[in-house]
């Protein structure tokens, strides 16, 4: 097979017919003038647009990323040579249908259709391999130089087996994994163990329901004989209530009968109540709305007293301050204090004498002038202390005052906008309340809702008088009956038959309560026959699943022998074509090369022993071991068809030098002279 001609509408392709000749095509195309798009083009062309992908976040699908620049819509025609005839393959976009969806393959010398090639299988057909294979065989991208070791492995075995790159050896060994790790997983994980678990689960629950149902069984055994002494009690109990009633009747039947009446009139005072709860909702919420009611007016009150005096009051702070401004100074008088100047005057007298000498001091007369004047001096002092001038004290602090005055009202204010939306509240629960008790009445009359409760709060009085008269009544009848009696023989009598009686039905309730909780508990469990059919089911799966994790044994075991046959088969003619095709494009240089079992490649120069892997090799040495490879792997896998493939090129030189690039299109030529090659590059040499 081999391309003839290709004209479409597809990226930045504008309809221009673009041609191709046998051998060795170069097109020189510069970076963004459509090389990749132009290999794109003829892959859809062979395989179809695929409408169903979507965009994903790092990618677009091929039905936006190759929208027509032009406007057009998506479109194109192939014209390529098949088995010794021109055909001509169209995909066109029609009315109301997605991308490149209309089909059709005529042979271009009568024009009558080929019936072998279809939408779907055109490519298949043409090539031999599917769309993925023919991506990863003939369809050659420079980007896609750097490929692991691993990954070009996988490529090439799948290609070799079933021409698909979809199927892999180590994505089918990978799966068999999977599927191993799942059934048995690590720890308690997998399958196996889960079904392991929920086996041993369910043979305890079987154990535990049958120790429960031997529990059942005592305690129904237990049952007949606590009813028979219930009924025992109550039979005694019976004979000695009428022993102690025969000698009471009289006072017991008068003590009953105002009781019975006390209660009838009891009940039916209380039926014109509604119930009690309901009340005492009702109450509390017409108490509440009571007390906020007068919050509210005394609020309303003071509010209405600050603004009515407050233009008074803040006249009144004015007319003080200017008052007191306009007020002159006074001037405290001087304090003299009589007996300090007194004083003062005896010590100067005393001072005078004895600086004359009339009266004698002995030893000390020289220094008692000196004594004496020091004293009338602290005196003097202490007779003028505290005679300084000072002014009238303001009879208030006015900004202060003024203050306070604003802040009360502000008060004022803030207290009547919080009692009214707290009477607002109290009233809607206040209504709520009365619609409970007094449906009949209006929702917004408060007054009438206020005398009904008025009303019920008598009632409610009335009933709880004539209750504690019951109340009063009914211990009056006990104390007949617990005050009266031959010595209280038959009471007491009584009584102790009651609390037999009572302590017969608490063992009998017991009974019951041990079943009903035993019961509960098996409930809980479950019913016995589906958890033995739950346990045989699951025995069963483990069965499955050890016969499952044997076939996949058997079935990896099938796996890793197929392979190594493959790649014993396929990396010897695949390593001997790469080898010669490394030695053209390196010049010489690397003359030996070993693909292994593992699609791990190394090659070593002619004149050394060292074999130089991937690690080792230059960046541009290993895109020339990378571009060997697939050239051999093409030549291997697709040149069992009938006919060659095309081998398409996308920029394979795009990190080569110039000496390399001139290796890689020496080898492409000699290439060319037995299938069509198609080079699209932005360089030229």
């Amino acid at each position: 097979m081999k391309f003839l001609q290709a004209q479409g509408h597809f990226g930045v392709l504008d309809g221009q017919k673009i041609r191709f000749e046998d051998g060795l095509n170069v097109l020189y195309l510069p970076n963004e003038g459509g090389k990749t798009t132009l290999c794109n083009f003829l892959r859809v062309m062979l395989y179809g647009l695929n409408t169903s992908r979507r965009d994903g976040k790092n990618q677009l699908s091929d039905k936006t990323k190759y929208r027509p620049a032009d406007g057009n819509p998506m479109s194109g025609i192939l014209e390529l040579e098949w088995k010794g005839r021109r055909i001509i393959i169209s995909r066109q976009t029609g009315k109301g249908t997605a991308p490149m969806q209309e089909f059709s393959a005529h042979y271009a010398d009568t024009g009558e259709e080929c019936a072998e090639l279809t939408a779907k299988d055109c490519g298949r057909i043409l090539t031999g391999v599917s769309e993925e294979g023919y991506q990863s065989s003939a369809l050659i991208d420079g980007q896609d130089q750097a490929l692991s070791a691993g990954e070009l492995g996988d490529r090439m075995l799948a290609l070799s087996t079933t021409g698909d790159s979809a199927m892999m050896y180590s994505n089918a060994v990978a799966q068999l994994d999977h599927w191993r790790n799942a059934l048995r997983g690590t720890g308690n994980r997998g399958r196996y163990a889960q079904v392991e678990a929920d086996i041993a689960q369910l043979t305890q629950s079987i154990g535990r329901l049958d120790d429960l149902s031997e529990q059942i069984q005592n305690y129904e055994a237990q049952v007949p004989e606590a009813e028979q002494r219930i009924a025992e009690a109550e039979a005694e109990h019976q004979q000695a209530t009428e022993d102690f009633t025969l000698l009471f009747v009289a006072k017991r039947e008068s003590a009953e009968r105002e009781e019975r009446q006390s209660r009838e009139r009891l009940a039916q005072l209380k039926a014109e109540l509604p119930p009690f709860g309901v009340l005492a909702d009702a109450e509390r919420a017409t108490a509440q709305f009571t007390e906020a009611q007068e919050a509210y007016d005394a609020a309303k009150a003071e509010l209405d007293d600050v603004t009515t005096n407050y233009q008074k009051w803040k006249d009144d702070i004015d007319q003080t301050e200017d008052d007191y401004s306009n007020s002159s100074r006074s001037r405290s008088d001087i304090h003299i204090r009589g007996w300090s100047m007194i004083l003062a005057v005896v010590l100067g007298v005393l001072a005078v004498v004895s600086l004359l000498q009339i009266i004698p001091f002995g030893p000390l007369t020289p220094y008692m002038p000196y004594l004496f004047s020091v004293c009338a001096v602290i005196a003097l002092i202490v007779t003028f202390v505290g005679s300084t001038e000072s002014l009238d004290s303001p009879p208030m602090d006015f900004d202060e005052e003024r203050v306070k005055l604003e802040r009360r009202r502000q008060s004022a204010i803030s207290r009547e906008a919080q009692t009214a939306e707290h009477l607002e509240k109290m009233r809607e629960s206040f209504r709520e309340q009365m619609q409970r008790i007094a449906p009949e009445l209006p929702a917004e009359d408060d007054a009438r809702a206020l005398e009904h409760m008025k009303m019920l709060d008598e009632k409610k009085r009335v009933y709880l008088a004539r209750k504690r008269e019951h109340d009063d009544l009914a211990e009056h009848y006990l104390n007949i009956l617990d005050t009266t009696g031959p010595q209280g023989e038959a009471r007491m009598h009584m009584n102790e038959t009651k609390s037999a009686v009572d302590e017969a039905r608490q063992a009998c309730n017991t009974l019951h309560e041990s079943i009903a909780a035993c019961r509960g508990k098996a409930e809980e469990i479950g019913k016995r026959e589906e958890l033995c059919t739950l346990r045989e089911r699951l025995e069963e799966e483990k069965e499955s699943i050890l016969w499952q994790l044997d076939a996949i044994r058997l079935a990896k075991e099938s796996l890793v022998r197929a392979n190594a046959e493959l790649t014993g088969r396929v990396s010897p003619q695949i390593n001997k074509l790469a080898q010669e095709y490394m030695k053209t494009l390196t010049a010489d240089r690397y003359t030996a090369m070993q693909l292994y079992t593992n699609f791990e490649a190394t090659c070593r120069r002619d004149n050394s022993a060292v074999e130089m892997d991937k690690l080792r090799l230059s960046t541009g040495t290993r895109d020339q071991l990378y571009l060997a490879l697939r050239l051999a792997v093409c030549k291997v896998l697709l040149d069992n068809q009938d006919e060659s493939v095309p081998i398409v090129l996308d920029d394979p030189f795009v990190n080569y030098d110039d000496q390399r690039a001139a290796c890689g299109m020496k080898l492409l030529r000699e290439i060319a002279r037995e299938r069509q090659v198609i080079l699209l590059t932005c360089r030229r040499p």
